[in-house]
């Protein structure tokens, strides 16, 4: 039950980090954007990391207009906003929070990684 507790607030405070990183996005993009993080993938390999993009395309879809930098975008909205919380407090509620730790699960990331970084560094 400790080790329940424990991932529960992990969880908890990802959800928390998802939040107060869309407040920052919604109203202070600027200073965001100006003083945000730096690619150290990007920096290293020149190449576009699978993330690249999407802090600048999350404050477009926050201000009403269409992203352009990151094909993934719009999937990582509804990964981010819609379908992590849902899992999370259905596993949460059923006790099985063990659910996010599952080789499967883990696999299936990394395939989606690579695909991303793939793609995200295909030529327009």
């Amino acid at each position: 039950m400790q080790a329940e507790n424990s991932a529960a607030r992990i969880h908890l405070f990802i959800l928390g980090g998802i939040i107060a990183a869309t407040a920052l996005l919604s109203f202070a993009p600027p200073s965001v954007l100006a003083h945000g993080p730096s690619c150290v993938f990007h920096t290293f390999f020149h190449l576009n990391c699978p993330f690249c993009g999407m802090t600048r395309d999350f404050t477009d879809i926050l201000h009403g207009q269409k992203p352009h930098l990151n094909p993934f975008s719009w999937i990582a909205v509804g990964v981010i906003y819609l379908v992590y919380p849902v899992l999370f407090f259905w596993a949460w509620s059923q006790q099985r929070l063990g659910l996010f730790h599952q080789p499967a699960v883990h696999k299936t990331v990394a395939a989606a990684l690579v695909v991303m970084l793939v793609v995200n560094n295909l030529p327009y």
